[in-house]
């Protein structure tokens, strides 16, 4: 009968879970200090960013070689997927605004939300490239679709170690090299 009640109680738990998930619970922790369209520092960012986005569409452009008509298709589905890219960076913006606004009262609770936060931008990312690959392939091919998938993986590893490389890591009370030194 154990084995019956234990069963019962991860099949309830389950359903539970996939029913929260069904109604928009969201799972995945907010974030920790609200952004305003007037924040100066976002419309910095967004300056950089259309900068970026130039010289990023020069180099895909330069890199693809595209004909005419794979030119029309691919642009068209790839600035859908830029659209939806910004998103996933503006969260990516306001984990780090989090991190340096509370690296100095950082605790448990903190840093479980912002590991969270995360990794679930990773999975979104890559979700992104997932589905931008069909589209781009079904609108293009298969081999530009792959390049296009190149192009972006090289470019999002050098910003995600451009970012990593200037974030101190995250501090805690004591830390590794103070405890060496007792």
């Amino acid at each position: 009968m154990k084995t019956t009640s234990s069963f019962a109680r991860r099949l309830l738990s389950a359903s539970i879970l996939a029913s929260m998930m069904l109604a928009g619970c969201q799972l995945t922790p907010k974030p920790l200090t609200p952004v305003s369209a007037n924040d100066p520092e976002l419309k910095a960012l967004d300056a950089d960013r259309a900068k970026y986005r130039e010289k990023k569409v020069a180099l895909i452009e330069r890199a693809l070689n595209l004909s005419p008509a794979e030119h029309d298709a691919f642009w068209r589905e790839y600035y859908a997927y830029e659209g939806e890219l910004k998103k996933i960076y503006d969260e990516r913006y306001s984990i780090i605004r989090d991190y340096a606004a509370n690296y100095d009262k950082m605790d448990n609770d903190i840093a479980n939300n912002l590991a969270l936060r995360s990794l679930k931008i990773r999975d979104d990312r890559n979700d992104l490239f997932r589905k931008y690959y069909n589209r781009i392939a079904k609108a293009t091919s298969p081999v530009i679709a792959g390049q296009f998938l190149q192009i972006e993986n090289e470019l999002n590893l050098l910003s995600d170690l451009k970012i990593s490389t200037e974030t101190p890591i995250l501090p805690r009370d004591v830390s590794p090299a103070t405890a060496l030194k007792k």
